[in-house]
């Protein structure tokens, strides 16, 4: 598959993931923009797009602006078959490189009624995932450190990404082993 195949999939599922989640928020009754950032922390930048492009789909309605301007969305019976026919997909291959979007899909699993045993274990693959790609940040790492011989702007850029990206997905693992352990524990 080219990249740009891989990345319009990546994009597809990215949409789906975030379509269903706001689809969920509003459906426990988070109904504004400003809700969605206080409660779940997407930004009205994220979020209200995202309701727009739900609202020509027929997923939700928007409302009147109420208090301070703020306005109402609403989900709608088609919303509400949407959510259920399709989050489940959410669980499939391939996983998101996302976190956020990792998080998401478990939020919708547990608030959705499945198994948590579900969520966890989708939460532990995912950390299996981003633990392949730390071993590979930090072999790049230690690639890079090999050649910052000289004064090489560009190699000790490229060993400071690689030493971030390495350490960033070794400290997400760890997260996401605990919130699976923690999801389990409470099943």
């Amino acid at each position: 598959m080219s990249k740009k195949g891989v990345a319009s999939k990546r994009d597809k599922r990215s949409k789906l993931d975030l379509d269903l989640f706001l689809l969920a928020m509003l459906r426990s009754g988070i109904e504004t923009p400003y809700r969605l950032l206080t409660t779940a922390g997407l930004s009205p930048g994220a979020s209200i797009p995202v309701l727009r492009r739900l609202e020509v789909a027929g997923r939700v309605r928007r409302g009147k602006p109420g208090f301070r301007g703020r306005t109402e969305y609403h989900i709608t019976a088609a919303g509400c078959r949407y959510l259920e026919n399709e989050w489940r997909a959410l669980l499939e291959h391939p996983l998101p490189t996302d976190t956020e979007a990792i998080l998401r899909t478990a939020a919708l699993a547990v608030l959705l009624g499945e198994d948590k045993r579900l969520a966890s274990a989708y939460l532990k693959k995912a950390a299996a995932g981003k633990a392949s790609d730390s071993r590979r940040s930090r072999s790049a790492a230690k690639a890079a450190e090999v050649s910052l011989s000289g004064d090489s702007v560009a190699g000790f850029y490229g060993w400071l990404r690689a030493t971030h990206a390495s350490t960033r997905l070794t400290a997400e693992v760890k997260v996401l082993r605990k919130l699976a352990a923690e999801i389990s524990r409470r099943s």
